[in-house]
């Protein structure tokens, strides 16, 4: 009898652990996307060797597909629960040619034949060559994000269209600066090009249309999923204008929870299409673009003014302008600190000193000081392959800077943020990054 009982508590152990095991491998995050003064969020969730996003819509526009990424078999599937229409994209290219610049070619055998390859029947296609290079650069910089060892990794990426392609017409640059963790299991490959060159301004397809993919990659390191992240998209050059714009992802939280296996299936009663277009909903552009409009003037209109007292449950913080270094628009910064510490129950205002601070019933003040701001060689590898770029684009600098967050009710300090690393852009650009590391400190030691 006893035996039996110890071995029923052993079996019930196993599981426990086993079940525990498993719900630490499934994830839930929420993250925020913003893009040109805009955001929306996104819901992630990760089970094993599957993620699941579902976005909400942006300036007024229809929320995107739904998407699956089924690492296990190799494929993604994007749903619209409102049409009940699913389409499944496969992870592997047809037509793109990917070449390791950074692998040695194997040495020929001696005295070996060489044996020319068959050449295939194909019917003739019209279309070009899109060439593209891709680098990566592990920075070597670590640190600790919701209990993860993140990696600061930068990757570059330029597409070039021959004059003869059809899939796009205008040649794109895109430089990421982000941290990135493994999660166990989840090791989805990652994409060299955007699907379809869907960032490039492009005419409709044309069916009898078909160009070849070229990828030159180099450098050493590697991705895995970001918990925040900057892009900066170039369009355009030659006898295009160039535009440019930047996104940016940053995780709000991540929390191990219990998924169940049916959000990464196809639905059940579901219908498959084979063209991805029939996703979307129809939006009027001229709709879109007006009602942005009024929702940003009455939100102008409406933005109550600042005054010296302050609602029940807000914090408020007097932030002054960041000191040590006149290279940087110290008044841009601060303006940049006050914008991104105003979240939720957090509210930011730029002061000029304590009797400020005081006035405006502010609960604790900010000072910001730049230890040393010493810029670094141009990312040497990050761009070396890329030819015709803005060599100003691959400026990086290694900052020093220390945060002071002072009780104003006591003077006693609350928090003390240290800021050591490398930031990818000009000093400015460089410096407001920094100060985003020190602000996500301040934010989670008052929430």
């Amino acid at each position: 009898m006893k035996k039996n009982v110890l071995c029923f508590i052993a079996v019930m152990i196993t599981a426990f652990v086993i079940d525990n095991e498993a719900t630490a491998q499934q994830y839930k995050l929420r993250q925020s996307t913003s893009m040109m003064g805009m955001k929306t969020e996104s819901t992630i969730y990760v089970k094993g060797m599957r993620k699941r996003t579902e976005s909400a819509g942006m300036m007024g526009m229809p929320a995107p597909p739904i998407t699956i990424e089924q690492c296990d078999l190799q494929r993604t599937i994007k749903i619209n629960d409102k049409k009940k229409l699913y389409y499944i994209e496969s992870f592997s290219k047809e037509n793109e040619e990917v070449v390791d610049e950074d692998a040695k070619p194997a040495a020929p055998v001696k005295n070996k034949p060489v044996t020319p390859a068959p050449k295939e029947k194909t019917t003739p296609q019209k279309g070009g060559v899109i060439t593209m290079w891709y680098n990566i650069t592990d920075t070597g910089e670590r640190k600790n994000i919701y209990g993860f060892n993140a990696r600061h990794v930068w990757t570059s990426q330029k597409m070039k269209p021959s004059p003869d392609a059809c899939t796009m017409k205008d040649s794109i640059l895109i430089k990421t600066d982000g941290w990135y963790i493994d999660l166990p299991l989840f090791n989805c490959p990652v994409r060299y090009r955007p699907v379809k060159a869907s960032m490039a301004p492009t005419d409709r397809p044309q069916p009898d249309c078909k160009d070849r993919f070229v990828t030159r990659r180099s450098g050493k390191g590697k991705l895995g999923f970001p918990l925040s992240e900057t892009t900066t998209i170039k369009m355009g050059g030659g006898n295009a204008q160039m535009s440019e714009f930047q996104t940016s992802i940053e995780t709000l939280e991540l929390s191990t929870v219990k998924l169940d296996s049916m959000l990464f299936e196809i639905p059940p009663g579901y219908t498959e299409t084979l063209n991805e277009d029939d996703l979307q909903e129809k939006f009027d552009a001229g709709d879109m673009m007006n009602q942005a409009m009024k929702e940003y003037k009455n939100k102008a209109e409406t933005k109550p003014a600042l005054t010296e007292q302050k609602k029940d449950g807000i914090i408020r913080i007097g932030v002054y302008e960041p000191r040590g270094d006149e290279q940087l628009q110290a008044s841009v910064l601060q303006q940049h600190l006050v914008n991104t510490l105003t979240d939720g129950t957090v509210e930011a205002i730029a002061i000029i000193s304590e009797d400020d601070a005081k006035k405006y019933n502010c609960d604790y003040t900010l000072a910001s000081d730049f230890i040393k701001i010493k810029q670094g060689s141009k990312v040497g590898g990050l761009l070396k392959a890329i030819k015709n770029t803005d060599p100003n684009a691959a400026s990086s600098f290694t900052i020093e800077a220390a945060m002071t967050l002072v009780n104003l009710s006591d003077g006693s300090t609350r928090l003390q943020p240290k800021i050591n690393g490398k930031y990818d852009g000009k000093a400015d650009e460089a410096a407001k990054k920094a100060l985003d590391d020190g602000s996500r400190q301040v934010l989670r030691a008052l929430k």
